[in-house]
């Protein structure tokens, strides 16, 4: 490996989080102005050293479960992607079994 390479491995290695971090809502729901009623869980827009640790089944899944269960809500209150209320959605994932921070009991 090149001297260079070797820099930018070791730079990577400490881009790792030391504990596991959240991801926004907002990383999956597009701003209103750019497209509404667009979910896109596993297009997150993301660093390069973000986005390898993002692109594991375990978080397209969780991903998955919150964009399906933002659009139920959609779809049940007749309004866009973009007006589903956070508060709301984040206790129905928890009701679920979602893990949204280390607080939130397995």
């Amino acid at each position: 490996m090149s001297a260079e390479w070797r820099w930018v491995w070791l730079l990577c290695l400490e881009c790792v989080p030391p504990k596991p971090y959240g991801i926004s809502w907002q990383t999956i729901r597009p701003k209103r102005t750019e497209c509404t009623n667009l979910l896109v869980p596993t297009c997150v827009s993301a660093s390069h050293a973000a986005y390898g640790s993002l692109r594991m089944e375990p978080v397209y899944m969780a991903l998955g479960q919150a964009a399906s269960t933002a659009a139920v809500f959609a779809i049940r209150g007749s309004c866009a992607v973009q007006d589903v209320p956070y508060a709301k959605l984040r206790e129905r994932l928890i009701a679920d079994g979602a893990r949204l921070s280390e607080n939130d009991a397995p």
